[in-house]
């Protein structure tokens, strides 16, 4: 009955001690990363990137093995819209393939264009080079199970799951191996 109570005790403390640690408030840091992402002003909902307010990027699709990456497009008005396809080489210099297209108002386009493999496509029109921005998307995805940019709090609140669960099993095994011992040296399976 004892180690019932010890661990009724520690599941207890468990639950007392993470909300507080959970509840910290996210502190601001010096550094900061900016990263391209679609603007508030899409027109259109089901968009994968919003390249102006006029023009969206509702598709994406890459073929492997010919190497031949898919954009389709919506666009409000007619517009002239730049690709630029980089591959990374890792080396110093280089060289780019650029192609412009044109996209019809009111109507879904589609682009096809040679690129290799973990390349990045950056995509423009005349609208977002006047405002200054230009995005990218990638041909191929990373290859981790689980991906994406992570904030401090995302590691902290991992790092937080990680030590609870641990501590847990270590108080567990005890309580186990703690009435073990009292049952007069009989082998518990």
């Amino acid at each position: 009955m004892n180690h019932k109570l010890a661990l009724i005790a520690c599941l207890v403390l468990g639950l007392l001690v993470a909300p507080p640690a959970a509840a910290q408030s996210d502190e601001p840091t010096a550094t900061s990363t900016t990263t391209a992402t679609p603007s508030s002003s899409s027109t259109n909902s089901t968009s994968l990137l919003a390249v102006d307010r006029h023009t969206d990027l509702v598709d994406k699709r890459y073929n492997r093995n010919t190497g031949t990456l898919t954009l389709t497009f919506e666009a409000d008005r007619y517009a002239p819209i730049s690709l630029l396809v980089i591959e990374d080489t890792g080396s110093s210099t280089g060289s780019a393939t650029f192609t412009k297209r044109y996209l019809q108002p009111g109507e879904t386009t589609e682009v096809q264009i040679e690129a290799p493999p973990n390349t990045r496509v950056w995509i423009s029109t005349d609208l977002s080079q006047q405002n200054g921005v230009v995005h990218f998307v990638q041909t191929t995805e990373g290859s981790a199970l689980i991906s994406g940019p992570w904030t401090a709090a995302d590691v902290r609140d991992a790092a937080l799951a990680s030590a609870s669960g641990v501590a847990l099993m270590v108080l567990y095994r005890l309580v186990v191996e703690r009435s073990a011992v009292n049952k007069n040296g009989e082998r518990v399976a």
